[in-house]
């Protein structure tokens, strides 16, 4: 296979750079600035890894090459955990968890590198099944949602990105490894930007719904945040129904009626006071 050019592995790696510096533009004042900013120290640690590889090809690969790659795939752990913790007051102070969670990732990187014992970084099994819990916590917060294929994207960049350091089950040419991570990444930030900005359907099967205003806020929630900050809001805002006796629920594809064939529909006091409802909750992320 040949050897990745500067351009093969530049051209990726800008792409995704412009697609996360839109994307902190639109999440400006919202908590999922934070995340979008863990992403760029990703993307740029890849793409320092992608040129050293690129300019070390054909010459021996050390112990020190093999942590960096390990250091620079772990921060794509980063902006999945910061989305964890993407609720005020918290979400300042969360950032230092972060932090502190790829020091802990990268740590075997570190010994290996002060206290050399081989030509290259090898992990425990136990280390291996905590990186892989790691990618299955991200893939199955977003996977309930419209992004699942970019979770699918994502999971698959840092599968491959870690293949080295797993069980190898990949044939993909190490020096293609973070070229081949960046794509992925880009594919997945790409396939989250259409789905933002396409229009909608007029065949929406959403459309018919009475709450349709309601419900495109609460969807955007649920796919920007994941399952696990949209199950708790689901629960408080359904918490809240049932308490003040409204003929509406919340649901995973948004708001329904108790009783369909009930003619009464909510009053305009229950509609203020259920966007009054989800305005408080959205508050503390939007």
């Amino acid at each position: 296979m040949t050897i990745p050019t500067i351009a093969t592995i530049g051209t990726p790696a800008v792409l995704l750079v412009l697609c996360l510096f839109r994307g902190l533009k639109e999440s400006r004042g919202s908590t999922l600035h934070a995340p979008i900013v863990w992403a760029l120290f990703a993307t740029a640690g890849l793409a320092l890894d992608a040129v050293v590889e690129s300019l070390s090809a054909g010459s021996e690969q050390g112990i020190g090459l093999s942590s960096l790659r390990f250091a620079a795939a772990a921060g794509t752990f980063c902006p999945l955990m910061a989305v964890l913790g993407a609720k005020r007051p918290q979400n300042r102070g969360w950032q230092w968890v972060v932090l502190t969670l790829w020091i802990v990732v990268v740590w075997p990187a570190a010994q290996a590198v002060l206290i050399p014992t081989g030509l290259r970084l090898e992990l425990s099994v136990v280390w291996k099944l905590f990186l892989v819990g790691l990618v299955w916590v991200g893939l199955l917060n977003y996977l309930p949602t419209r992004n699942w294929l970019a979770a699918f994207f994502v999971a698959g960049g840092q599968l491959v990105l870690l293949d080295s350091y797993l069980w190898r089950w990949s044939l993909v040419d190490r020096r293609w490894v973070p070229a081949i991570g960046l794509g992925c990444f880009l594919v997945a930030a790409t396939l989250v930007w259409v789905r933002q900005h396409r229009k909608r359907k007029k065949d929406d099967p959403l459309a018919w719904r009475r709450f349709t205003e309601f419900d495109q806020h609460w969807l955007d929630f649920r796919d920007a945040y994941g399952a696990l900050w949209a199950l708790r809001i689901l629960a408080r805002v359904n918490q809240a129904a049932e308490v003040q006796d409204w003929p509406m629920r919340l649901g995973w594809s948004g708001f329904t009626l108790l009783r369909m064939e009930d003619i009464s529909i909510p009053s305009a006091e229950q509609l203020g006071k259920l966007q009054t409802t989800m305005a408080t909750l959205l508050r503390r992320f939007v």
